[in-house]
């Protein structure tokens, strides 16, 4: 009975030091993650490719919004129309694709360039779908024309959403202060209407 006392006694003692070890551990380890909370300043070069990023995602964005409100709007030559915005929205989208694959030198390993190209590559894809349906709308009339509108319109909203995960990978990149492009997106006035919503 007193072997077993003992024991237990140890054992609380061995769970006191412990704790006080953890806390002392705690402690040591939250001083220096809130140091690292910001990772290197960006350079000049680094702010201005993360607001070029912004301002084509942001034209991209309304180019797309446009295509699909002349979906809506219709007319005798929404054709026409839907060409022409088809390919305003193929400028801008590679206007886009050029400014993310330009990933200023020495940035190539940080930790948002993944997210941000990878969202890239998916709108690259549903751009092509779009444009594919735009030009299935060319001699269509009756049923037919009301099917091929429908399905831009379906395509646009599909272009929209790829683009949304590209802002959000803006905006998420912008929260990581660890990141040196996440600060920079952050520092970048065109930036700003992106990563507050």
């Amino acid at each position: 009975m007193r072997k077993s006392i003992v024991l237990i006694a140890a054992a609380a003692l061995l769970a006191g030091c412990g704790g006080s070890t953890s806390t002392t551990a705690t402690k040591s380890s939250a001083a220096p993650s809130s140091a690292s909370t910001s990772g290197t300043a960006p350079t000049a070069e680094q702010t201005a490719w993360a607001g070029g990023v912004c301002t084509a995602t942001t034209t991209l964005k309304k180019n797309v919004e446009g295509l699909a409100s002349a979906v809506t709007s219709g007319g005798s030559d929404v054709s026409a129309a839907m060409t022409a915005q088809m390919a305003t929205i193929k400028t801008s989208a590679t206007a886009l694709t050029t400014a993310i694959t330009a990933v200023p030198a020495g940035s190539e390993g940080d930790p948002e360039v993944a997210a941000i190209k990878a969202s890239g590559d998916e709108f690259k894809a549903s751009i092509t779908d779009l444009e594919a349906k735009v030009a299935a709308l060319e001699g269509e009339s009756g049923m037919s024309k009301a099917t091929a509108l429908a399905s831009i319109g379906t395509a646009a909203g599909d272009s929209l959403s790829k683009l949304g995960a590209t802002t959000q990978a803006i905006k998420t990149a912008a929260q990581d202060g660890k990141s040196t492009l996440g600060q920079a997106f952050a520092a970048a006035p065109s930036c700003s209407a992106l990563t507050s919503k």
